[in-house]
């Protein structure tokens, strides 16, 4: 083994000690950076030459640059990301939905409700009072109009949450086409045999991303590139290949559908029915499409079931009385059952309100007030409610009390779902950062030590040089 051999080694443990020493200050450049892993250099001795019958080392080489990642953490970070996003999405929906049944304020349907009743029991005291035949009539438009805001209240959020679909969706095409672009770079890099290491940092961070607009599955290839899926098994991302998700109005029912153009062209498909399912976890999208398709619908289907109870019931009792004309009719419009439409009937004055059960007209007297008695009763009347095929014999006020508590219930556990997912998604990032993050005081070590081996290599340069020196000057 001669001076050159010398060189040699010094010069390698200079070149790996700037190597690590570059690997470390980018770990420490990119303390910040989100999804960013950190890197190890992991060396390995050079191959060993045989010098008077002994294996003698050559010095230091790279065996690879390390990225510290956990698939199983990322895994668990993908599916905890879409959890979260779906629980987010439904408790900022719910949270702006419960206001509209807030009965603090004395202006809510349900005090509407007894508003309307008590008229009717103050109607039987005078039954021939222009004041308070006016009152049934100001009450009832009251208790109409209640309604009508509800209704609109509630498909207000129902059309909010359809709107954002489409900003949803072409947030996930923009991803996805995020990830198929460095499914490529990683592709060439790696070929190339370059390290990939930052740019698989940035997918996974982007397939997180992802996940909280939509419940995905990956799988890495044997190339390196990710393959991601919808729900629906539907392929969004495969190689530098990737699907586009857009919206399109349903005929129908007016509302978006979800579609989806193949990987490499084709015609859309709607994958609506798909793309929430709670396969993968929901994802915002996934939380977009209960609100819109089950939650609002099913508090609209309570609200229009009590709007035809109560047309359908009172206009019963009412048309079974007589006004002070001697004529008998319905309260309210008979055609118009739903939250949405319902109405007084059109012809409906003061002295049409039929708070007598006999017709007035055939005899003298004031008249009596035995109907207006029987629609004050329906106060605390046993209606028959049929919601999503489930039949309640309730009261009109138990009835909303119970609606207005389960809209209570559901944004709590909305709100409950939302705080638990944040929590585990908290603590998986947390155990990332232990696992894959930069911690400056182990990087600054590392820097110290690198330096050292810097130094050390160079005193060995200069050990030889004086070396070749000294030999150069015998022969001289």
């Amino acid at each position: 083994m001669g001076i050159n051999s010398l060189f040699n080694i010094a010069t390698s443990g200079i070149t790996m000690a700037r190597v690590a020493i570059e690997v470390t200050s980018e770990n420490i450049a990119n303390v910040n950076t989100d999804g960013y892993s950190r890197q190890k250099t992991v060396f390995e001795t050079s191959p060993v030459n045989n010098a008077n019958g002994f294996p003698l080392g050559t010095g230091v080489q790279l065996a690879t640059v390390q990225r510290n990642h956990d698939e199983l953490l990322q895994l668990q970070l993908v599916k905890g990301n879409s959890q979260y996003g779906e629980s987010e999405t439904k408790q900022t929906a719910l949270s702006q939905i419960e206001p509209f049944f807030n009965e603090v304020t004395n202006d809510g349907l349900g005090q509407a409700m007894e508003d309307f009743f008590n008229s009717w029991q103050d109607l039987s005291v005078t039954p021939q009072g222009s004041a308070e035949r006016q009152a049934v009539l100001s009450r009832s438009q009251i208790l109409v109009d209640t309604f009508h805001q509800l209704n609109t209240n509630l498909n207000d959020s129902l059309v909010s949450a359809d709107r954002s679909l489409d900003g949803i969706s072409s947030e996930i095409t923009d991803k996805a086409k995020n990830i198929a672009s460095l499914n490529e770079q990683i592709l060439q890099t790696e070929r190339l045999g370059g390290n990939a290491n930052e740019l698989r940092d940035q997918r996974d961070y982007l397939t997180q991303e992802l996940a909280k607009k939509v419940g995905v599955s990956y799988a890495e290839q044997s190339d390196g590139t990710l393959t991601v899926t919808l729900p629906g098994g539907e392929p969004l991302v495969q190689g530098n290949l990737f699907a586009t998700l857009s919206t399109e109005t349903d005929a129908g029912t007016g509302l978006n559908k979800v579609m989806l153009s193949p990987l490499g062209g084709g015609a859309a498909v709607d994958v609506t029915a798909t793309i929430g399912g709670p396969e993968n976890g929901l994802g915002e999208i996934g939380g977009t499409l209960q609100v819109r398709d089950e939650i609002v619908p099913g508090y609209l289907a309570k609200l229009d079931e009590m709007a035809r109870q109560l047309v359908t019931t009172v206009n019963a009792q009412h048309s079974s009385g007589y006004g002070l004309d001697g004529t008998q009719n319905d309260f309210f419009d008979a055609s118009k059952t739903t939250s949405a439409d319902i109405a007084l009937n059109s012809g409906l004055t003061t002295d049409k309100i039929a708070a007598a059960g006999q017709d007035p007209t055939s005899f003298s007297g004031p008249g009596d007030n035995t109907n207006a008695l029987a629609l004050a009763k329906l106060k605390s009347f046993s209606f028959t409610f049929t919601v999503d095929g489930k039949t309640t014999s309730t009261t009109m006020s138990s009835f909303y009390n119970a609606f207005v508590s389960s809209v209570g219930i559901d944004t709590e556990n909305a709100a409950n779902s939302m705080a638990q997912n944040e929590s585990f998604l908290r603590q998986l990032n947390a155990l990332r950062e232990s696992n894959s993050g930069v911690s400056l005081d182990e990087e600054m070590a590392n820097l110290i030590k690198y330096q050292r081996a810097f130094e050390a290599s160079a005193k060995v340069v200069n050990a030889a040089t004086e070396m070749l020196d000294t030999v150069m000057g015998l022969i001289r």
